[in-house]
């Protein structure tokens, strides 16, 4: 991703934690009991921090997605064509998701993934899908109303309503997993977070970020005063976390050799997350590595994430420098 300066080195600093997150989270699955199909004994300790590691850093790239989006369309006036838009956003989201998903059913049938999980989401894979249906709800959103002059009040009713409708899909309704509709209920109110963000940073106003701030803690707690404790628990406090180290990053300064770093690590965040959860499969569906690791529990989690990481990134790389591949990784 190309920014227009360095004050947006912040965005690339914590998507490549977010990404590091992720990683590391499908590195504990072996361990954690996460992958029915794919587990050792199961190590409370890794079971244990597993679960928030994934929800902060998935909240993070969706929250980052959100900025993003409202950056590009309301302080560079981009993305206000809806036909160039979706077809970017399809060649870069869902021709990553049904090439590597198809390849995945083929080759990976240790995994058990079906045919039908295309149309839910293929393992990793769901969150390209729900990010395409994010971004298609958006350009509903702008045509609905104009977000450009709408105001605060509107602007977290949408919000608040977003998460009361999470909350009946979550607690009332039975779940219907067709074109993995739930994980985009449950992520659309980070993006949305994001996506007001920026368009309360573009004011300027330390008044208006503290506003901002300030509705966005009362919409926390009235939320999480309507759900159960169960995994939905983790979403605002990862939204919170997410906002908040946007925040704390912006004066966040590199030296330069840790920046051209930084920056690959943020321009191919998308082919090593593509690439992570493959590698992670090849290693464990080897019989030798994956009685090694079952071995080494603890040693295990340090190996998986620093195979995970690296082999994605040169595979990413590799991608990138070709027009054909970089289009299969988005």
């Amino acid at each position: 991703m190309k920014y227009e300066s360095d004050r947006m080195q912040y965005v690339s600093v914590l998507r490549v934690c977010s990404l590091f997150l992720i990683v590391l989270f499908h590195s504990m699955c072996f361990y954690s009991g996460t992958w029915w199909y794919l587990r050792s004994e199961i190590v409370p300790f890794w079971r244990v921090i597993s679960f928030p590691t994934v929800k902060i850093g998935l909240t993070a790239f969706v929250f980052i997605s959100g900025f993003l989006y409202g950056y590009m369309y309301l302080e560079r006036g981009k993305y206000r064509n809806v036909q160039s838009f979706l077809i970017k956003k399809f060649r870069r989201l869902l021709i990553p998701y049904f090439f590597w998903g198809i390849l995945m059913i083929v080759f990976m049938p240790e995994v058990q993934i079906s045919w039908i999980n295309l149309f839910t989401g293929v393992c990793h894979l769901w969150f390209l899908m729900m990010l395409f249906e994010i971004f298609v709800l958006m350009v509903l959103f702008n045509h609905l109303i104009r977000v450009e002059f709408s105001t605060k009040y509107l602007d977290f009713t949408i919000i608040i309503v977003s998460f009361m409708l999470l909350y009946i899909w979550k607690n009332i309704t039975s779940h219907h997993y067709v074109l993995g509709i739930e994980a985009t209920l449950y992520y659309i109110p980070a993006f949305l977070v994001g996506f007001y963000y920026a368009k309360y940073r573009q004011e300027n106003n330390s008044k208006g970020v503290a506003y901002f701030l300030f509705l966005i803690g009362i919409m926390a707690l009235f939320v999480l005063s309507l759900f159960d404790y169960s995994d939905t628990f983790y979403r605002i406090p990862s939204i919170i976390v997410s906002l908040s180290a946007m925040i704390l990053l912006k004066n966040f300064s590199v030296s330069s050799y840790q920046s051209n770093v930084l920056n690959n690590l943020d321009k191919n965040s998308m082919g090593i997350y593509l690439f992570n959860q493959i590698i992670v499969f090849i290693l464990l569906l080897n019989p030798e590595s994956n009685h090694f690791l079952s071995c080494h529990q603890f040693l295990g989690v340090l190996i998986i994430f620093i195979v995970s990481l690296v082999i994605p990134w040169i595979l990413s790389n590799i991608f990138n420098k070709n027009k054909f591949l970089s289009l299969l990784i988005g």
